[in-house]
């Protein structure tokens, strides 16, 4: 009499995607088919190999590739029909226990081959990358004191694969990359921000600051987390050098001023000149009044000692009495003039 099965698992081959140095996973599916509580078991022929979590197997990072790349190792899964009540305990006791029968299931690991992809392409080779194109191929800052900066790049991904990759600096503290690290699908791309602190002094013309870019091909399933440094230990890289752009600096807000301000003068002296035609006359006038009052003096001067000569002549007793008249109409010239000005 045939034994019912238990459980129906699938796959019946368990399937690793094989990578040097990276962890790979895959999936079990049982199912119970039968209307009874059914207790399992899983064991391997190399335990130190593999971690169980649920239902997933995970294979450890391999540092090397076995021989023509088969694979030895074995699982199998045991299951036997439980009391609805049973404790992890008790499903140990059980599968323990001398005659209760027990069912047995055998499952094989195959490696699924991942294409090698060659190492680091040099930086300047005309060799077309594998992976990833990278543009631009310098990271240019236009910098400004006190002011934060950013730039950007692309990566370009011309293959079938997804891609990933992951962005380090020489210069943690200074720059924050968006995004670090992730994935490119196949024929997309991606951009990624550069910001650089603000900085309170000038640098170098000529900055050692560098960027590298790590990619490799990546499983479908593969998710950020996945993304280690064990993953880029055979990778393409590609390096960016930073460069400054400076402006050119701009005049001084002092001299500006004062130039802005001298040319606000003349300009408002010329229009007051232009509204009023008759200052600059009127200034002359005032030149050509002073030179008439010397002159006006001069001949008062002249002709008060001829007229007081003649007077003192002809009567020498009122002698004093013209010179008294030349000084007041010489004090009465005088006042005309200067009520003219």
């Amino acid at each position: 009499m045939r034994t019912e099965e238990l459980l129906k698992i699938e796959p019946p081959v368990l399937t690793f995607q094989f990578e040097l140095n990276k962890q790979a996973s895959c999936s079990i599916r049982l199912s119970n088919k039968t209307q009874k509580h059914v207790a399992f078991k899983v064991k391997t022929t190399n335990p130190t190999n593999f971690e169980f979590a649920c239902f997933a197997v995970t294979m450890q990072s391999q540092k090397e590739a076995p021989p023509s790349m088969q694979c030895k190792d074995k699982f199998q899964i045991q299951s036997a029909v439980a009391s609805s009540g049973a404790t992890i305990e008790d499903v140990r006791r059980l599968f323990n226990e001398e005659g209760h029968p027990i069912q047995k299931c055998k499952l094989e690991v195959v490696y699924n081959i991942v294409p090698q992809i060659p190492s680091s392409v040099p930086v300047g080779s005309t060799r077309v990358r594998k992976l990833l194109d990278v543009k631009p191929s310098e990271l240019q800052f236009l910098f400004e004191l006190n002011k934060e900066l950013s730039c950007s790049f692309q990566l370009s991904n011309v293959t079938e694969n997804r891609v990933a990759f992951k962005v380090e600096t020489t210069n943690t503290k200074k720059y924050c990359v968006i995004p670090m690290k992730g994935f490119v699908l196949p024929r997309s791309t991606c951009d990624i921000t550069v910001k650089m602190q603000a900085q309170n002094e000038f640098p170098d013309a000529k900055c050692s600051d560098k960027f590298l870019i790590q990619s490799t091909v990546a499983n479908s399933a593969a998710t950020t987390k996945d993304i280690t440094v064990d993953m880029f230990n055979k990778a393409e890289e590609c390096k960016l050098r930073v460069e400054y752009v400076f402006q050119p600096h701009p005049p001084s807000r002092m001299s500006v001023t004062s130039e802005e301000g001298s040319l606000r003068n003349v300009s408002t002296v010329e229009a007051r000149n232009l509204n009023n035609p008759e200052v600059v006359p009127g200034h002359d006038r005032n030149v050509n009044n002073g030179g008439d009052i010397i002159l006006g003096l001069i001949i008062i001067g002249l002709f008060g000692i001829v007229i007081w000569y003649i007077m003192k002549m002809a009567m020498p007793l009122i002698g004093y009495s013209s010179f008294v008249l030349y000084i007041c109409s010489l004090q009465y010239f005088i006042t005309r003039i200067m009520s003219y000005t």
